[in-house]
């Protein structure tokens, strides 16, 4: 079996608001086809840019790959 790192996706989790109970609500900003060679650092320094953007404060950053497994002949 070969291993193929097929996609990548970078997720943002941002501050929202607070509930009645003083806990935070979060939500999350997705951002697929993200090339999954990109070096883990790069893609953090993409993330804390994208975050800059955002009105609500950055929780943390991160990365879901995909990986298709493939029998080989």
């Amino acid at each position: 079996v070969t291993r193929h790192e097929s996609s990548s996706v970078l997720k943002l989790e941002v501050l929202t608001g607070t509930n009645p109970n003083g806990s935070g609500i979060h939500s999350t900003r997705t951002i697929s086809d993200i090339n999954p060679e990109l070096a883990d650092a790069d893609l953090y320094d993409l993330g804390k840019k994208i975050a800059d953007l955002q009105v609500h404060p950055l929780e943390c950053i991160k990365r879901s790959d995909t990986t298709e497994l493939i029998e080989k002949a």
